[in-house]
């Protein structure tokens, strides 16, 4: 599962990314099928821990739980839409960004407040969108910083999202193990293929 390696940045964009590619016409793989598997990324990114998640994983195989799990994935859908937009330069849709905003409403809404030199929010560990709202907090948190103007696509192999947080900005693959080297055989064929046309 390559979203092990949670190379965005940003939880939220490493949550964008648990659909792969997100360039089509590749089969398109979803690490996150159901409520389970949304635990257990969330333990893997370090959202919550093991301990913290064992409430959720108690309650993982209910009805609530399904539906809390389609809530986060439009989030994860809008979050990735809105991300993408201002990588290529664009603007956000008003639906996504409503959508971002409706999910963190409800995080606050739900939220504890919690005193430690700046405000936090928590969530009662047993409550079943608390993934969710962790990760719109984040969102949020994201669109709101100087950063957003880092995030950036990787193109043309997979679609992924990253914060470029190198110094000049150089960035070009979320992953140059992977896409990077994927990229460049890429290209080597194409000068070969130029290569025999031309003689």
């Amino acid at each position: 599962m390559r979203t092990a390696d949670f190379i965005a940045g940003a939880w939220c964009l490493d949550f964008a990314n648990t659909v792969e590619p997100r360039y089509e016409p590749a089969p398109v793989s979803d690490y996150l099928p159901d409520y389970p598997a949304l635990i257990s990324w969330s333990v893997k990114a370090g959202l919550v821990s093991n301990a913290g998640a064992r409430p959720l994983r108690q309650q993982a195989d209910t009805r609530v739980a399904s539906a809390a799990h389609e809530r986060a994935i439009v989030l994860r859908e809008a979050t990735y839409r809105a991300f993408h937009a201002i990588a290529t330069g664009g603007e956000p849709a008003a639906d996504d960004l409503t959508a971002i905003r409706d999910a963190y409403a409800d995080a606050v809404a739900h939220a504890l407040p919690r005193w430690d030199d700046q405000l936090h929010w928590t969530w009662p560990a047993d409550d079943l969108d608390r993934l969710r709202h962790l990760l719109a907090d984040d969102a949020v948190r994201l669109l709101e910083s100087p950063q957003v103007a880092r995030v950036k696509v990787c193109r043309p192999t997979c679609g992924w999202l990253f914060l470029d947080l190198t110094r000049n900005a150089s960035r070009r693959w979320c992953d140059t193990g992977t896409c990077g080297v994927r990229e460049k055989i890429r290209r080597q064929s194409i000068r070969r293929a130029a290569r025999r046309t031309d003689r």
